[in-house]
Formats: C-alpha cells, structure tokens, sequence
C-alpha cells in the first residue's frame, strides 16, 4: 500500500510544482501588461503564452466586461488556487492516510 501512497503524494507534490508555476506565469503576465503593453521579448513571450493556456478558455466564456479591464487572470488565479487547495490537499491527505 505504501507504493500507491507514495504515488499520490508524489502526484500532489508534481501537481502544486504545476500549479504555482501557472499562478506565477498569470501574475507576472498581469504585471508585464502595465508596464510595457506593446513591447516584446523572449521573456514577455514565454510568460504570456503560457499564461494564455489557462486565460484563452476563461476569456471564451467572460468577455471584457468595462473598457479594457480583463478580470480573465483574477478569474483564473482563483480556479488554481481552489484547485492547489482540494485537489492537491486531498491527494496529499489521501496518500497519507493510505502509507499510515
């Protein structure tokens, strides 16, 4: 049993490394839209277009609603923070239970 715990709590662990970077990636995106809109670079591109994995399907379903605002990041950090919070708090729980 000890094997399937430690899987789970190797995938929570793999799962939270995944979900912080994504937090990052949206935050520093939000971030660089301020400060340099219309400039590019590698960094600036590499940010957004992972961020754009999780922003495109959110900005499907919510447009921008007032001028320019794009609540998109907001909307999404909170999915990924509710996700880091159950989902990889419960597989963690569970592969602790399990190896005990």
């Amino acid at each position: 049993m000890f094997v399937i715990a430690n899987l789970l709590i190797a995938l929570a662990s793999i799962l939270r490394i995944v979900i912080v970077f994504f937090e990052f990636c949206i935050i520093v995106s939000a971030l660089l839209s301020f400060i340099m809109p219309f400039q590019y670079n590698r960094f600036r591109g590499f940010v957004d277009s992972v961020a754009n994995i999780i922003l495109n399907p959110i900005r499907r379903f919510i447009p921008t609603v007032i001028g320019n605002i794009d609540l998109s990041p907001m909307i999404a950090f909170l999915i990924l923070m509710f996700l880091d919070r159950f989902l990889v708090q419960t597989l963690l729980e569970l592969g602790y239970r399990i190896g005990m």
